[in-house]
């Protein structure tokens, strides 16, 4: 079916390019997205340089043909955004499109691997940025950067490190790092420490922060968080037992807090949901009206319960509850089903009481985006 497509976009592409044949020869494209098995060199078409002269996004596999990608680069400099997909390898092609851009302001490197990606893989990808070090102001890689490109990006706005498996890496070089216009932070895996410094280091203009992490973190992340971002809207954080206390006092500085998704992983100590549900009835500014609450464990109808009751003062609700417990027999999947049909039953209870607004139980926490409670996310590749 993949290369069936491929061959139809193949198709497409070549016949509104070909200036011999096609009536949309003044046709321009501004977005362009090659499937996996995309195999024609645009470049060697009548007409292509005049169809891909203003390209302003392009995303592709990082394993397409280099000399496809080199191409490219020949014709096509005006590039804002580039995406591409890392499955197995990369190639030199990525290098010379990427420094070919006249002004990049957006990158992404999305590994849909779990593989352990080692420095000869990824500082040439790194290097190839310097040369967009004033104009690049997204940027998304998922591994642990092993130069000082950070330290380049002095404009960058949103920060995403995504990290699938983690060793033991040095960090060091990116303790002292400051992006002072950054907004948008994200990072999976990230030690808790060097989040702490980033944070430190920019100007109270976060707006939004996504954390994941697992194991002890230390007690200076969500204290570095409060006192260093006024202007945050959007959080989601890995909470534990330990840094719940600290939770609070982060509710009582973030004012302009709109949305919260707590993730919880409590293999050894089990969470205080009470305390927390207790914490945010209490404190909750009165902007956060909007929640996700991800666990391994199920959280008690009597919890959920009392959490609904005291919040009937407050503006309605945005919920989410994503089960990330899974069970292998057919008695448990049975029991499951069964206990989020009453969590659902009781949801609807509390919004036939406008407690809550809008609802969603997501067993599998991918229908949505992170900072999204009513639009779902597309599945669709082309969507970029």
């Amino acid at each position: 079916m993949e290369n069936k497509k491929s061959l139809s976009i193949n198709h497409v592409i070549v016949k509104a390019c070909d200036s011999r044949k096609s009536p949309c020869r003044n046709t321009k494209f501004l977005r362009l997205c090659f499937p996996q098995q995309f195999d024609y060199q645009l470049h060697r078409i009548s007409g292509a340089e005049h169809c891909f002269s203003k390209l302003e996004s392009f995303r592709c596999y990082a394993n397409t043909n280099k000399y496809i990608l080199e191409g490219l680069a020949g014709i096509s400099k005006s590039i804002k955004k580039l995406i591409f997909d890392i499955m197995y390898s990369i190639n030199s092609g990525i290098i010379k499109l990427i420094e070919a851009q006249n002004n990049l302001k957006e990158v992404h490197f999305i590994d849909h691997t779990i593989n352990l990606r080692d420095e000869s893989f990824s500082r040439p990808l790194e290097e190839s940025l310097i040369k967009h070090a004033n104009t690049i102001q997204y940027l998304r890689i998922d591994w642990k950067p092993n130069t000082e490109i950070l330290s380049y990006l002095v404009n960058l706005i949103s920060l995403d490190i995504n990290l699938s498996l983690v060793r033991d890496i040095n960090w060091n070089h990116l303790e002292k790092l400051s992006l002072p216009l950054l907004k948008f932070l994200r990072t999976q895996k990230v030690p808790s420490r060097i989040l702490s410094n980033i944070i430190e280091n920019t100007k109270g203009y976060l707006t939004e922060i996504s954390i994941l992490y697992e194991g002890i973190n230390d007690k200076k992340l969500i204290p570095t968080i409060y006192n260093n971002c006024p202007n945050l809207k959007y959080l989601k954080l890995s909470l534990s037992v330990r840094n719940i206390i600290e939770f609070e006092n982060l509710l009582n500085n973030c004012q302009l807090l709109n949305g919260l998704v707590v993730d919880i992983y409590d293999h050894i100590i089990k969470f205080d949901w009470d305390k927390l549900f207790k914490i945010l009835s209490k404190s909750s500014p009165i902007s956060l009206i909007k929640f996700k609450f991800s666990s391994n464990r199920i959280i008690s109808m009597e919890t959920l319960k009392l959490f609904f009751d005291n919040w009937k003062n407050r503006n309605p609700m945005f919920l989410h509850i994503i089960p990330m417990y899974c069970f292998t027999r057919a008695e448990q999947r049975k029991q499951k089903q069964q206990e989020l049909q009453q969590l659902e039953n009781l949801i609807k209870e509390y919004k036939v009481k406008e407690i809550i607004k809008r609802y969603y139980v997501d067993s599998h926490g991918s229908a949505f985006e992170d900072f999204e409670w009513i639009q779902r996310r597309s599945d669709a590749y082309i969507e970029f």
